[in-house]
């Protein structure tokens, strides 16, 4: 196979996400050399580490797809986000002879969702997650190791992500050009990409990401997040803790829209996930949280939901039987009256949220502590505008003329 015009000689940069898509890929490139048209010397593979992958994942590319590289010499750079904010990443590892994964690196996408009290947003189909924990990091390493200089940008769409592939080409930072095998060269779609690793190592590649992740839990995944959570509960409950913890702040907050983790776990009987969930909320120190919520009307239609803004403070801590003590001092100072959900969240609501816009929302209620307090600057005069409405002005009395 012949390089197309203008990219012979270029630097070969494969995003390699651990999934079947880029696993089969990078597993054909080193097994079939007719299938690339550059030299392996050329090639870097480059993941970028969440943190909170599952363990089958790491023991995947260890036993087949490591042993392959290192026979080829290929360069395997592993990084991953060293801090909340900004974009520096660590390099975790860097070899021609890679020998082991390091999953985790000083930041996972999971303490970012801690402190914030969300869970991944699936409203959108934005993946705001991923290109937090991974496509900004790449994006720098890209930047840092090659500079102006142009590079094949290596994505792993597979042939039904036609249409991923139209975005991602819009986006041209730097001299990358990128390219889709997958898509371009071989027409596979992903359950050719699992036959062909089911083939090549004999036994099933799992679907790579978070252990929590709502994009994989969709009508195709969700048998494999339930037996991803039964082969490892901690898992699963780790799913338990980010959602009880999102919904205390925001009931609707269910990590898989419509349903809950708490409702998967229980469907499927997923006992040792919810016994080491509750094993987890028995260890932690616990808050008081005070969550308020403007929402605003859609712009150009006011009868219609527009952004949502949120201010989280953090009112006390302590045990749990502490934190409730208090959460019921400051619901009787409101004259609201606390309750235990369905989720078995103790909460108070003191401001339920209308059914026109702007409305307000404001709330009481405990979880475990590590929810960063956060709210946008101008958060307190839309509330105090919106809480208190200003009256408006009795209409001046004029004699008139006799």
């Amino acid at each position: 196979m012949n390089a197309a015009p203008g990219r012979a000689g270029l630097p070969v940069a494969l995003s390699f996400g651990m999934g079947k898509d880029s696993a089969a890929t990078l597993a054909r490139w080193l097994t079939d050399p007719a299938s690339r048209d550059f030299p392996l010397s050329n090639l870097t593979v480059i993941t970028a580490m969440t943190g909170d992958e599952p363990d089958v994942t790491r023991r995947l590319m260890e036993d087949h797809l490591l042993p392959l590289m290192r026979r080829n010499a290929i360069r395997f750079v592993q990084i991953a986000r060293a801090e909340q904010h900004g974009s520096r990443y660590v390099v975790l590892d860097d070899s021609r002879r890679p020998r082991r994964m390091v999953m985790r690196g000083p930041w996972r996408l999971s303490d970012e969702l801690r402190a914030s009290g969300t869970v991944p947003q699936v409203a959108s189909r934005r993946r705001l997650c991923s290109w937090r924990a991974k496509g900004s990091i790449l994006d720098a390493w890209y930047a840092d190791e090659y500079g102006s200089a142009p590079f094949r940008h290596v994505v792993c769409f597979a042939a039904e992500e036609a249409r991923r592939a139209e975005r991602d080409q819009n986006y041209t930072a730097g001299a990358r050009r990128p390219e889709y095998p997958l898509i371009e060269s071989w027409n596979w779609d992903r359950v050719r990409c699992d036959l062909f690793l089911l083939e090549l190592f004999g036994e099933p590649w799992s679907r790579s990401a978070c252990g929590y992740c709502p994009f994989s839990a969709g009508a195709a995944g969700r048998d494999e997040l339930i037996e991803r959570w039964r082969a490892e509960p901690e898992i699963g409950a780790q799913a338990l803790a980010l959602e009880y913890t999102a919904m205390a702040l925001n009931p609707r907050s269910r990590l898989y829209g419509a349903r809950s983790a708490r409702d998967l776990v229980r469907t499927h009987d997923l006992a040792d996930v919810e016994e080491r969930f509750n094993r987890h909320l028995g260890r932690e120190a616990w808050a008081l949280y005070e969550v308020r919520r403007i929402i605003h009307a859609r712009k150009g239609d006011p009868s219609a939901k527009g952004p949502a803004w949120r201010s989280v403070r953090t009112l006390d801590v302590g045990t749990h039987a502490e934190a409730e003590r208090a959460l019921r001092v400051a619901a009787r100072r409101h004259g609201a009256r606390p309750f235990v959900d369905e989720h078995g969240i103790v909460r108070a609501e003191i401001t339920a949220r209308a059914a026109t816009y702007p409305t307000l929302e404001h709330a009481l209620a405990l979880a475990p502590v590590g929810v960063a307090d956060k709210q946008r600057p101008r958060f307190e005069d839309w509330w105090d505008r919106l809480h208190t409405p200003v009256k408006p002005a009795r209409p001046r009395r004029v004699a008139l003329a006799a």
